[in-house]
């Protein structure tokens, strides 16, 4: 107590510019500290979902039966609740509500994110590179992958028919194998081949990286969401996965740069000759020529594609071979539809489009195990008054609650109907409303409104060239 009381003496006998360093040291981190924890407090107004039967408060509820929170919570209110998260409160918005939010600027999807991926620490750059407000990835995506399809295909068809060779045998005996493994393996390669082509798309060290990157990344955020908001600054440095994601972006940066340093050499000898430079069917060459001269961290860029394409391809092509296999019938006639469509067109984005009966079967798949249980996060910029009244303050984050099993949308929402998309798109005037790649406040697979995932039409490409080989 003694030591207390001298402190402001022994202050009074310091120089007053050490004075006003140490005030300003001090009221720097009691600002952090109270915008670190006043951005964890609920928002009032809405109610604070838990698992309190279970003997669980609302972080632990969230963090070890998230959708069971959610369910709980969809139960009890009729309007918003929240949960609370790692990062801080969240509002679940009912699915009415959907149409209405899934166009407003006020809205903003970046931002939500971020703070749950700690774009700003080193490791994580690929999350702020997809998350940045310039629309590479975006741009790349939605008009240059997207209008290349066409022209992809076909080096799709052929990685996927040489992938399956080389990971699954062409041992004709039946044999055991871990699904799931295998195919991510050979989603890795065809990502790669789009995204980087063909030399790096079979490169061991790069495959590694790209399969393991997603993972350890969501690990990592997962276990910092954990560690109290004051200490994240410095415990990242020192765990584990924190670490791992490091190191992989740094060896990731070594096998893409020469790649890219190659590319813009050429290009720019070719400008220099007066010509143009040379066009290639991958995203490292689109995303050169999106960029316009900007300055752009291109392996973040290509890790941040790779974060939103492989896993969830992987997890899409598992669970639609799962379902294959538990209904025989429908095997049989996904088979007959592909020895159809491919013996009279081939191999094009045409005839992948007239596999209407496939198309169905993956948006019911998705129907049955969808990526989340929740969609269209976003952060609210500034106050948002729902059509009930209801005002979704600024600074909140929100997530959609769907509606796959809502017997008001799906009749016998809990079976598996491989034809229940492809009836819908027989009737006039939807025959584009129901199409996998689309998205309705029915059917989130892929996001809704203007954030809606960019990549939906390649993985859906993927998945047919896949399951076209399986047929």
């Amino acid at each position: 107590m003694a030591v207390a009381h001298e402190i402001p003496y022994l202050l009074q006998t310091l120089p007053i510019s050490v004075q006003l360093i140490i005030g300003a040291i001090l009221f720097s981190v009691v600002a952090f500290i109270y915008s670190t924890l006043s951005d964890e407090r609920p928002f009032p107004g809405f109610p604070v979902i838990s698992l309190s039967e279970q003997g669980l408060g609302p972080k632990a509820s969230w963090f070890k039966h998230g959708k069971q929170t959610v369910l709980k919570g969809l139960e009890q209110t009729k309007g918003p609740f929240q949960i609370l998260t790692g990062t801080g409160p969240k509002l679940v918005v009912p699915n009415r509500f959907a149409d209405e939010l899934k166009g407003l600027d006020e809205l903003d999807f970046n931002m939500a994110f971020a703070k749950d991926f700690f774009a700003n620490y080193p490791g994580f750059e690929p999350f702020a590179q997809g998350l940045h407000d310039d629309n590479l990835n975006q741009e790349t995506v939605r008009v240059k992958l997207t209008q290349s399809l066409g022209l992809v295909t076909n080096d799709l068809v052929d990685e996927t028919t040489a992938s399956i060779y080389d990971i699954f045998g062409e041992d004709k005996d039946w044999q055991s194998t871990q699904l799931k493994q295998g195919i991510l393996d050979m989603v890795a390669r065809l990502s790669s081949r789009v995204f980087l082509g063909q030399d790096l798309c079979r490169n061991e060290q790069w495959l590694h990286i790209a399969k393991n990157y997603t993972v350890d990344s969501f690990i990592a955020a997962r276990l910092l969401r954990l560690v109290p908001s004051i200490f994240r600054p410095v415990a990242h440095w020192f765990m584990p996965h924190c670490i791992r994601v490091r190191k992989e972006y740094a060896d990731a940066n070594k096998l893409i740069m020469p790649e890219i340093e190659r590319r813009k050499e050429r290009a720019e000898k070719a400008i220099a000759a007066g010509s143009k430079p040379p066009k290639t069917a991958d995203t490292i060459g689109w995303m050169y020529e999106v960029a316009r001269g900007r300055q752009v961290n291109y392996v973040a860029a290509q890790l941040s594609l790779t974060l939103a394409a492989i896993h969830t391809t992987t997890e899409a092509i598992t669970t639609a071979m799962l379902d294959i296999i538990e209904q025989p019938e429908v095997l049989r006639a996904l088979r007959q539809e592909v020895v159809d469509v491919v013996g009279e067109q081939g191999w094009s984005k045409t005839a992948l489009y007239k596999l209407r009966l496939m198309d169905s079967f993956l948006k019911e798949s998705q129907r049955c195990h969808p990526p989340g249980f929740t969609s269209m996060n976003r952060l609210v910029k500034s106050d948002v008054q729902l059509s009930d009244g209801t005002v979704l303050p600024a600074g909140a984050r929100i997530m959609i609650a769907p509606r796959y099993l809502d017997p008001d949308v799906y009749e016998e929402p809990l079976k598996f109907d491989a034809y229940r998309f492809l009836r819908e798109r027989e009737k006039p005037g939807q025959v584009n409303a129901w199409q996998h790649v689309t998205t309705s406040a029915q059917h989130m697979g892929f996001g809704h409104g203007q954030h809606a995932c960019p990549e939906g039409s390649s993985r859906a490409t993927k998945s047919r060239s896949h399951l076209r080989i399986c047929c």
